[in-house]
């Protein structure tokens, strides 16, 4: 792969028959849709009506999957989580292992672990991975793929960086398992005032960072210099939106474009009738033309009359009207409708301007019409918590060859919440419902309002400890019970 030939060739091909793709999606999202470019010929009204469809269904998707985070835990109860599927002996020392972790736990030795969730939360913060979450996601809405580079910076702290799907070619190995053999990164300098610009190319490799560069007027990328990175493995995350790599509205362009044009014509239309041209039939009306097409004194004035007064004097043999176009309007209203659904159920993503979604609906009854956007979401999930996984591997090893730690990147619990507005008051009654059926960690997992249930608990005791009385949590489901036992007894 360091050969520079062939780097040029894979350069050339992704230029030729990648960045069009990626142009094109994103000029969608900008709202630069194909009609934009329509002509007409001289004197016809031409409207270009482009409707953000794009851009919407990618705000939806983005906000919904990613609009509140990743939430990344530290907790010894991955390690056995790991090994759920394993033969019996595996699993008995998953464990084993895992109850050792609880154990020392117990007995004060939590430092680590809280070492290894500071540590990491501040590599985390540091580098702004909410904000750097949402644009990743956001990017391979629009593209299918994202990118995100790790590099150790001058000062030695890890920092992020989130790259466009037109920066990066990912070379794959042709090995079954299709892993990430290498990454080439793509930019182009251009001095100020000057026409001549120099390509570069950086190609990451799992221990080094290769740059190549290439001169206005050269065949081929030739080696520039090469550095260590320092990270253990190829510092670049790949994000697919899903196994096809392909852009949420991707799907949908030539719906878009049917839409754009179907709007653009009866604006179009719109124009032509203001321009309807009056008729006279059996009398003139003194809007007489003269042999020499020009019109005489009499005439003008009858014009003027007609302009300003919107009057028009005719003989009793007289009639006047306007000459129109006839058009089926409730056949092209009917037609555009058609397309605006196709475009949100093609898409998954609800339209909520939609009726259906007017009225006090039950929280049941809004995830029952977003079940659509649900499985899109899901399947955005696991690709990208597969790529999180790579990002907090790398981290965990910088953290542990820096400290001289030995932290377990397993133990990290990465978990993502849809952002989506909750019945709390329905939710409170359901988990209430369930004392005495299911554990109150359970019933504390259900709600939206408690981020740590184990945290939650902790304090659950404290308070008992330092009042000796029931919590309004334990007299809710105390009243709870009562009420149901009443009921049994009626």
């Amino acid at each position: 792969m360091e050969n520079a030939e062939l780097l040029t060739k894979i350069i050339a091909d992704f230029k030729a028959n990648h960045i069009p793709r990626f142009n094109k999606l994103e000029q969608y999202y900008r709202v630069k849709n194909e009609i934009m470019n329509r002509t007409t010929k001289d004197g016809k009204p031409n409207n270009k009506l482009a409707h953000g469809f794009a851009k919407y269904i990618t705000k939806m998707a983005t906000g919904y999957f990613m609009g509140k985070g990743v939430r990344y835990q530290v907790t010894p109860r991955r390690a056995d989580a790991r090994f759920e599927n394993a033969d019996a002996s595996t699993a008995f020392s998953a464990r084993l292992s895992a109850k050792r972790k609880v154990l020392k736990v117990k007995d004060g030795d939590d430092k680590s672990l809280e070492e290894y969730q500071t540590l990491l939360t501040d590599i985390l913060t540091g580098n702004y991975t909410d904000s750097s979450n949402f644009e990743l996601a956001k990017e391979a809405s629009k593209k299918g793929v994202a990118f995100e580079i790790l590099y150790i910076d001058e000062k030695s702290r890890l920092r992020t960086k989130k790259m466009n799907a037109e920066e990066i070619i990912p070379v794959y190995s042709q090995n079954i398992g299709e892993f990430l053999e290498a990454a080439i990164r793509i930019w182009t300098e251009r001095g100020l005032g000057e026409d001549k610009s120099v390509d570069y190319a950086a190609l990451y490799t799992a221990s080094e960072i290769i740059t190549y560069k290439r001169e206005h007027g050269q065949d081929k990328y030739m080696p520039l210099e090469r550095v260590p990175h320092n990270l253990g493995d190829i510092p670049v995350i790949v994000y697919w939106n899903n196994e096809e790599q392909a852009g949420d509205y991707e799907d949908i362009i030539s719906l878009i474009d049917a839409y754009d044009k179907a709007q653009s014509d009866t604006a179009n239309d719109s124009e032509y009738f203001a321009d309807a041209y009056l008729y006279i039939v059996g009398a003139s009306g003194g809007l007489d033309v003269g042999a020499d097409g020009d019109a005489d004194e009499d005439s003008e004035r009858a014009y003027r009359t007609l302009r300003r007064e919107r009057v028009l004097q005719l003989d009793e043999k007289g009639q006047a009207g306007w000459l129109v176009k006839e058009v089926n309007d409730t056949a092209q209203e009917n037609y555009k409708t058609r397309l605006y659904k196709d475009i949100f159920f093609i898409s998954q993503v609800p339209a909520l301007s939609d009726e259906s979604f007017a009225g006090n609906l039950t929280g049941v009854a809004i995830r029952y019409k977003l079940v659509g956007l649900e499985e899109l979401t899901t399947e955005k999930e696991h690709k990208f918590l597969s790529a999180q996984k790579k990002k907090i591997r790398i981290i965990t090893d910088f953290i542990n060859t820096k400290h001289n730690k030995n932290f377990d990147a397993d133990d990290v619990e990465l978990k993502t919440e849809r952002n989506f507005i909750d019945n709390l008051s329905e939710i409170i009654e359901n988990a209430s419902g369930l004392a005495g059926i299911v554990s109150r960690e359970t019933q504390l997992g259900m709600l939206p309002i408690v981020k740590d249930v184990t945290e939650e608990l902790e304090k659950i005791k404290a308070e008992n400890a330092e009042t000796g009385n029931e919590t309004a949590y334990e007299f809710l489901n105390k009243t709870k019970r009562s009420q149901h036992d009443e009921k049994v007894l009626d």
